[in-house]
């Protein structure tokens, strides 16, 4: 039984792979090609400046708010990374 079932789908499998070779065929348009240039020399949206309305001012306050937060966790960690060594040498003292 499972020989038959194996020819049978054989002719699946040719059909299967003769559609995987064919190249696919894409139309040729010079209006396509012109239209992708003249999109090319367009700003990206995030690049342009904004007309409708006016930017929003910078907040400092919240800017060095958040700095100074990351600084708190981040100066006594690096210490703690490179300081260690230093700090078992003082406290064993050679005594290991």
């Amino acid at each position: 039984m499972p020989t038959r079932t194996r020819l049978a789908a054989r002719p699946l499998q040719t059909l299967s792979r003769t559609r995987q070779h064919q190249p696919i065929h894409r139309p040729f348009s010079i209006m396509h090609n012109l239209r992708t240039i003249a999109r090319s020399f367009e700003p990206h949206p995030f690049q342009r400046l904004p007309v409708a309305s006016t930017p929003a001012p910078a907040d400092w306050a919240r800017l060095v708010r958040r700095s100074l937060g990351q600084a708190v966790v981040y100066f006594p960690a690096f210490a703690v990374m490179l300081g260690w060594p230093y700090a078992a040498a003082v406290v064993l003292d050679g005594r290991m």
